[in-house]
């Protein structure tokens, strides 16, 4: 349920910061790719283990959870890393453009639009810190969570399936 709140509260974030002007670069749009997922898994989870009543349903989601924000946590590594100037971006990312091979393609290039922003500026930063940044943050929490969740959800469906001490000593009785 964390989860599933989280993911729609960072994608919803997202897109009020695109409708007040900062569009979003390809790593951005990766990034919601990955609380998408995590949004999608948590509610097919919450419904599997609602409809199946399985302990192991619910252990199964908040792990595949975990690993989605595990990967959500790198795709902003990488991107903070991009906007810090620690490695370069992908070629593909906005204001990087397409290689210019020969003569005749300078002019075909010139005349193109840029697809987007390009993912080494951050467009917002509060503290310092820019989106990428703080979804590096939320994500590496929601890892956390998700990873607690789910070893706790793991033991809690292998203790259910133990017969219990006092009926064990009852039969032995």
């Amino acid at each position: 349920m964390i989860g599933a709140a989280a993911s729609a509260l960072l994608l919803a974030g997202a897109h009020i910061f695109e409708r007040l002007g900062y569009p979003p670069c390809e790593l951005c749009l990766d990034q919601r790719e990955a609380h998408w997922t995590a949004l999608s898994v948590a509610v097919a989870g919450l419904a599997a283990a609602y409809l199946a009543k399985a302990r192991l349903a619910a252990a199964a989601t908040v792990g595949a959870l975990a690993l989605v924000y595990a990967l959500s946590a790198g795709l902003a590594f990488y991107h903070t890393g991009v906007e810090f100037g620690f490695w370069p971006g992908p070629a593909s990312c906005g204001a990087a453009g397409e290689i210019i091979r020969d003569g005749g393609g300078l002019g075909a290039a010139l005349g193109e639009k840029p697809t987007g922003p390009s993912c080494g500026d951050a467009a917002w930063r509060f503290l310092g810190v820019s989106m990428a940044g703080y979804n590096l943050l939320a994500s590496a929490a929601l890892f956390l969570i998700a990873l607690a969740a789910a070893l706790g959800a793991a033991r809690a469906a292998r203790q259910a399936r133990r017969p219990s001490a006092s009926f064990a000593n009852d039969a032995a009785e």
